[in-house]
């Protein structure tokens, strides 16, 4: 019997490529030795947010606010 994955493992899957794909547009735009800073503020804004149950605009958000700090720092 084949084990097939359900909605909620397809759903983070998917929303996990999205973070991925953001921080690598991120880094493409700030530059490689903002790399750290890039992942950090992506990690402590999916953090902040975690508790969301609307989950489907959440790489939209994080990347509104992880701009932002980038911006400021």
């Amino acid at each position: 019997m084949s084990q097939h994955p359900d909605m909620d493992e397809l759903a983070a899957k998917g929303e996990d490529d999205s973070f991925e794909a953001l921080a690598s547009r991120l880094i493409d735009e700030y530059g490689e030795e903002r790399r750290d800073d890039v992942q950090a503020a992506i990690a402590a804004e999916r953090r902040r947010l975690d508790d969301a149950d609307v989950r489907s605009f959440l790489p939209v958000l994080v990347e509104r606010s992880v701009r932002d700090r980038l911006e400021r720092a």
